[in-house]
């Protein structure tokens, strides 16, 4: 994968609109807690990727095709679904971690994406393109508060990023075909 195809296919796939409105808590500190706890498990998945996939014998065609499935599917589901309601507002001290860094900020998609990105798309952009999808996300909720917009704006942003992350899902998926 490129550099640009990292960013791209790991923005996309954050879909920060989706995303921001599964954000129902209120605390800023939580927030950044599982913002950057997220960015910190893209980084440490992209360092060990290559390692843990050639101790595997997985090779980077076949996660370039495992990471464009699960995109299809997800980008898919972003075109025709309805934005997401918010999680349940927890209150207890550990709520940075549910509903913020899980279901929010640290997603099995975005952590194939991190997994696929090989030797010649280098860790930097991993970790560019995972500062670059969380930090809009949470621009987003601090621009817009806790409240639950769901306009039309809003569902049309979120299709098209959908739309975006199903032709990042295909350009993955041939890639990893005609690699291997």
């Amino acid at each position: 994968m490129t550099v640009w195809a990292v960013i791209v296919a790991f923005v996309a796939a954050s879909n920060p609109v989706r995303r921001r409105n599964c954000l129902s808590i209120q605390d800023t500190r939580s927030v950044a807690i599982g913002a950057a706890l997220a960015c910190v498990a893209y980084t440490v998945i992209a360092v060990v990727g290559v390692a843990a996939r050639d101790a595997l014998d997985v090779s980077a065609p076949n996660a370039r095709v495992a990471a464009g499935l699960v995109l299809l599917t997800v980008g898919l589901h972003a075109v025709v679904a309805p934005l997401p309601a918010p999680q349940p507002t927890i209150t207890t001290p550990t709520r940075w971690l549910v509903p913020v860094l899980f279901p929010v900020f640290l997603r099995p998609d975005l952590a194939l994406v991190a997994l696929a990105a090989d030797r010649a798309s280098d860790v930097a952009s991993v970790v560019l393109a995972a500062v670059l999808g969380v930090g809009l996300v949470v621009w987003l909720w601090v621009r817009g508060g806790s409240s639950r917009r769901g306009g039309t704006f809003e569902r049309a942003v979120g299709a098209v990023l959908g739309a975006v992350t199903v032709l990042t899902a295909v350009r993955l998926l041939l890639d990893g075909v005609f690699a291997i």
